[in-house]
């Protein structure tokens, strides 16, 4: 089963093998932009579930360690919006 690509997001598919970026213009007309290196926002969110993974690790209070979970999967969800694939 084929998902449609997201608009104004970059996705990856698996069919292109690279990461495509579907603009919807004014007049309603699609224009896609492909590249194969991630995107800057996934590098970033990549970086960032990183740094709270080392937090997690290190941390060692209870509650704490909850909270940092939490926003490991906050983060986590947003990549995975962004990796919708085709």
């Amino acid at each position: 089963m084929v998902r449609e690509l997201t608009r104004n997001i970059w996705n990856w598919s698996q069919e292109d093998n690279q990461w495509v970026y579907v603009e919807c213009k004014q007049n309603g007309k699609l224009v896609y932009h492909y590249q194969i290196s991630p995107p800057k926002e996934f590098t970033e969110l990549t970086s960032e579930i990183k740094v709270l993974n080392d937090k997690l690790v290190a941390c060692k209070d209870p509650k704490e360690n909850t909270k940092i979970f939490r926003e490991m999967m906050k983060v986590s969800k947003r990549m995975q919006f962004m990796n919708k694939i085709c």
